[in-house]
């Protein structure tokens, strides 16, 4: 394992940016905090005490398999296994990459329990006979800034179908957005009997 890692890291013609910034940390005349936490030993590339692993998608694959795929681990979850991996190794967005080893992996999708609620039936809303009696309330966020606003809060009734759209920002409390629905759509139609929003 650590001969692999030794040729990955020793690989002069590919160096990856992660091993190259690190070797130019330690080459840097001032020592910074940061450099302080690269050493190599043996051709290996360490990081806060660490083996460092190079992109190659091989050898990443090979370790989170040693720590999911054996016996041993037992096919653990996603923060089990990033548990067992990080104890020995690391390298950027570790987390991301053990999340789509284990999303993947068969053995898993096959045995494993889903362990969450079950969903249940859906029950279509009660329509009432009088407009604007049951709003939907949706919010659109992180739109492009116009007018100085970059959100929108849609209030539509059930009935008739009709909208306010009602500028806003994606930062509004729950106190603004209060504010906001009593002076653009209260003053309009009056209290409504039921508000649905997600």
């Amino acid at each position: 394992m650590l001969r692999e890692i030794r040729q990955g890291n020793q690989r002069g013609e590919q160096e990856e940016p992660v091993a190259k910034a690190a070797r130019e940390l330690q080459q840097a005349s001032s020592k910074m905090v940061c450099s302080m936490e690269w050493s190599e030993e043996d051709g290996v590339l360490w990081f806060r005490g660490k083996i460092y692993v190079p992109w190659n998608s091989d050898l990443r694959r090979w370790v989170v398999s040693l720590c999911h795929d054996t016996k041993v681990a037992g096919h653990p979850r996603c923060w089990k296994t990033l548990e067992l991996v990080s104890r020995n190794y690391w390298w950027p967005q570790m987390f991301r990459y053990i999340g789509q080893y284990i999303s993947t992996c068969d053995l898993c999708l096959r045995t494993k329990p889903i362990r969450q609620a079950l969903v249940g039936e859906l029950h279509p809303l009660w329509i009432l006979d009088s407009r604007w009696d049951t709003l939907h309330v949706d919010f659109i966020v992180e739109l492009p800034l116009s007018s100085g606003h970059d959100a929108v809060m849609t209030v539509v009734d059930s009935v008739s179908k009709r909208a306010h759209f009602i500028l806003m920002h994606t930062t509004v409390t729950a106190e603004g957005t209060a504010w906001l629905f009593l002076h653009q759509v209260w003053k309009l139609h009056g209290l409504p009997k039921c508000v649905v929003s997600d």
